[in-house]
């Protein structure tokens, strides 16, 4: 099925190929990382620390991404992993359910968190996502050991979105695809909104019947996948 790779190598290509839709669609640069949990094991192949050997998000070949366990420690790869790790293991740890995460520095909905302002259902294709309270994170720390990650996962919650106040975002789910996708769905809802209010006028929130009806008539995140990997994902 797409988007549920079937070993490590397929892992490996799938990590590559959302580390440049990401990229290239300006969610992150050479700081941000995606994970996904690795078929059949407890471990987790994520997108290595940024360095002077591992730059810009659209150039990391697959065979360069880290293999970690659930603690953190480098299992397999020339390269280190990143230092917020630890978002990654902990909410792997605290949540079965997810099989991969997003997290970036990615740039209206960060702004929206700032200032504090919650990102609504106001785009009726991303409107499903934020349906319910978006949680924050009130900490602008690097999660950089695995009790700020548990804190972290713990305002999580059983939630899909997390901000992280005057820092980012993490978008968790069961596929790669998926997390991304929530990720991009978020950047474009928090820019409506800022577009909205820069004219002066408020956004019209979308009431839930109306949201239930596109989220079971509309199209699912393969297909969107497909569109981005389509528009963006070329080497």
């Amino acid at each position: 099925m797409i988007g549920r790779p079937n070993d490590l190598d397929e892992a490996r290509e799938l990590l590559a190929v959302a580390c440049r839709v990401l990229f290239r669609l300006g969610l992150v640069d050479y700081m941000g990382h995606p994970s996904l949990r690795i078929p059949g094991s407890d471990l987790i192949l994520i997108k290595p620390r940024h360095s002077t050997r591992i730059g810009a998000q659209d150039a990391i070949p697959p065979e360069r991404m880290a293999v970690i366990d659930l603690d953190g420690r480098l299992i397999a790869g020339t390269d280190p992993p990143p230092g917020e790790r630890f978002i990654h293991t902990a909410i792997y740890q605290a949540r079965p359910d997810v099989g991969a995460i997003v997290h970036t520095h990615q740039p209206m909905a960060t702004v929206m968190g700032i200032a504090g302002e919650p990102i609504q259902p106001i785009l009726h294709v991303q409107s499903e996502l934020v349906s319910e309270p978006i949680p924050v994170w009130e900490c602008a720390r690097l999660v950089t050991d695995a009790a700020l990650g548990a804190d972290l996962a713990q305002t999580l919650g059983t939630q899909r979105i997390c901000h992280l106040r005057g820092h980012g975002i993490v978008s968790v789910a069961e596929s790669l695809p998926e997390a991304v996708i929530n990720a991009i769905h978020l950047e474009q809802l928090a820019e409506a909104a800022w577009r909205v209010r820069a004219m002066g006028a408020r956004p019209r929130v979308i009431p839930p019947d109306e949201i239930e009806q596109r989220a079971a008539t509309g199209s699912g995140w393969a297909v969107r996948w497909h569109y981005y990997t389509e528009t963006t994902d070329t080497p």
